[in-house]
């Protein structure tokens, strides 16, 4: 193929009849060559045994074995040997006594000399055997066998049978043989061209050279992104992990071949690849890593053949967007603070137009005491700075809805070696407030309440937080960890739960929610700390 190449472009049908060609040639002459071989070999077999058999009939002879070794013995065993010759296919038959004299030839003139090469044979040590011999361009097959005469041996017996020259024979098959060969070639060539043009179909029209260039545009193009690109094929076979793949889920073995569900345990591909919906945007925990994750089915004629995400640490992002989150966060404490803030100024401008001078100092004592409350608990009490802000943005939060938010005086986050990851505190807790802000964000003011409690054990971290609002319908119970169900209206609903289900999954932690109609809900997290 590379001697093809090298002087002319070949195509891929071009490249198959010629290759197609060359070893069905070479086939059928490895086959034909070992025919003959085996058809040479089996001969030999055959005539061997049919020159033992000669051979056999002639030591049985009584006539032989007491004519060999008396005077003029070799007529009688001339006459026997010469009517067994012409009852067999045998070229000759030769009997000696045991010094080399012949008693019996097919060359009359050779009877009563000594043969030449007597002494080359092992049947005068008493062994029958077959040997093959070659004279005058001609091959035999000879049976050699001793003669006894009442348990002493008296001579031998040779008998030649001519092997059929192979040459002889090739060129009789040889017009059937060049025949198959021919028409071999061009059932070859016309299976070959249908293969190639039903490759090529499904192979877009592309030819090998051009498919190779694609396959090392997208190989460069994959080892380069930032993501991590992931395939499984419909087996749930991994077909495909880039580089970035492997560094973000902590994967140092060649993983392609093997079953996504031993390699990633919680991996959401073998749904996709079964519903068929993509997801887009979507958090997961895998191999202990937070990513987040668009993943689609890759379909072929309507049929579903395998699926393909691509990812990225949820932490790198985060910690790319840091400034920007931080932001946001600083951005709409500052905003609630503001509205709060305009609030109370027009309260105590209100009361200082009103002269209500005492009034006016109670209340800006009674806000500044507040304030430092709730600040110097959260400096004091929690020891994660960034759930500390948190927790700050959503008491203004709530401040601003005019919703009560009680952290319970015994809760605590203390900063160890076994300390939980920031992001998963972050997002347990502030899903979870942000629900319980839905649940009574459109109840009488009396009944908005939230209280939240942590309490930082060794091996666990308990997070209580409880509402009053309207409650959960036991039927809705296990649905409110749906992706996409909420009985609240809006967008980026249903979400929250959800999310939170499945970190917990990715580090084995738990919920479990206690909910009574017109009463409140209560959900606790447990949170192993490793």
């Amino acid at each position: 193929m590379r001697f093809i190449e090298r002087y002319f472009k070949a195509t891929l049908k071009m490249k198959m009849i010629v290759f197609t060609t060359v070893m069905v040639t070479v086939l059928i002459s490895i086959i034909g060559g070992f025919s003959l071989w085996y058809i040479n070999n089996s001969v030999e077999k055959v005539l061997g045994k049919n020159a033992m058999e000669v051979a056999q009939k002639v030591v049985l002879q009584r006539d032989i074995q007491i004519n060999i070794g008396k005077p003029r013995g070799e007529y009688r065993v001339q006459l026997i040997v010469e009517d067994i010759r012409r009852a067999s296919n045998a070229e000759a038959i030769v009997v000696t006594d045991m010094n080399g004299i012949q008693y019996a030839h097919s060359a009359f003139n050779k009877i009563g000399r000594r043969d030449i090469n007597a002494n080359n044979s092992m049947a005068y040590e008493g062994k029958a055997y077959i040997s093959k011999v070659s004279k005058k361009q001609e091959k035999y097959i000879q049976a050699h066998m001793p003669i006894y005469n009442d348990g002493k041996q008296v001579g031998i017996v040779l008998v030649n049978m001519v092997l059929p020259h192979i040459t002889r024979f090739l060129t009789e098959i040889e017009s059937g043989f060049y025949f198959i060969l021919a028409f071999s070639i061009l059932l070859t060539i016309m299976g070959a061209t249908l293969l190639a043009q039903n490759i090529k179909r499904q192979i877009f029209g592309l030819e090998p050279l051009e498919i190779a260039r694609l396959l090392k545009e997208r190989y460069v193009i994959l080892q380069t992104v930032r993501e991590g690109i992931l395939a499984v094929d419909s087996e749930y076979k991994i077909t495909m992990l880039n580089g970035e793949g492997k560094r973000i889920l902590g994967i140092k073995e060649d993983v392609i071949g093997k079953d996504i569900r031993e390699i990633i345990k919680n991996s959401h591909m073998p749904e996709i690849i079964e519903k068929g919906i993509p997801e887009y945007d979507r958090e997961h925990i895998l191999n202990n890593k937070a990513i987040v994750a668009n993943t689609l089915p890759i379909n072929l004629g309507g049929e579903a053949i395998g699926a393909v995400s691509s990812f990225r640490d949820l932490t790198e992002v985060k910690n790319l967007a840091e400034e920007m989150t931080g932001v946001r966060r600083f951005i709409d404490a500052l905003r609630a603070q503001n509205h709060e803030f305009l609030n109370k100024m027009h309260t105590i401008s209100g009361l200082l137009q009103l002269k209500c001078y005492d009034e006016a100092m109670k209340y800006i004592d009674d806000i500044s005491n507040l304030h430092k409350e709730t600040l110097g608990f959260l400096t004091k009490h929690i020891k994660n700075p960034s759930l500390s802000g948190l927790l700050l943005a959503k008491y203004n939060k709530m401040e601003e809805m005019k919703i009560k938010f009680s952290i319970d005086p015994s809760s605590r986050v203390t900063h160890g070696d076994n300390e939980i990851d920031t992001e998963v505190l972050l997002t347990i807790i502030g899903n979870l407030i942000e629900n319980a802000i839905d649940a009574v964000s459109g109840l009488e003011r009396e009944r908005r309440n939230v209280y939240l409690t942590i309490n930082d054990g060794i091996e666990e971290m308990e997070i209580i937080v409880t509402d009053t609002g309207e409650g959960i319908p036991d039927e809705n119970l296990e649905k409110i960890f749906e992706f996409g169900f909420s009985t609240k209206e809006g967008e980026n609903k249903g979400v929250g739960l959800a999310l939170i289900k499945q970190v917990l999954a990715g580090i084995g932690g738990t919920i479990h929610v206690e909910s009574q109609i017109d009463i409140g809900t209560e959900m606790i997290v447990m949170i192993p700390k490793k």
